[in-house]
């Protein structure tokens, strides 16, 4: 299994993501992630040259893998959204 935190490149038409894409792990320099309420999600990684080309694996239209932060969205109950958090007690 590969480690954590990765950048895995598949190709436009893959359907199996259990595998480790085209190149293997890639360990980027850099990456970053912002998102836009109801709207688009993008990804910025830099990916550094190496002896095996594989940075060639990154081309428009490949699909790249890799963990994103997650916000939990809030539960709603009865049309309304119900407190997700627990009162915090003064000590």
């Amino acid at each position: 299994m590969a480690e954590k935190h990765g950048v895995f490149i598949y190709a436009e038409d893959c359907d199996d993501f259990s595998t480790t894409g085209l190149v293997g792990d890639l360990k980027p320099l850099m990456g970053t992630f912002t998102e836009e309420k109801n709207g688009t999600s993008e990804i910025k990684i830099r990916i550094p040259y190496d002896e095996l080309e594989r940075w060639k694996a990154a081309k428009v239209g490949r699909i790249i893998r890799c963990e994103v932060p997650v916000r939990i969205p809030p539960v709603i109950e009865n049309d309304e959204y119900a407190n997700t958090t627990e009162a915090i007690q003064p000590v």
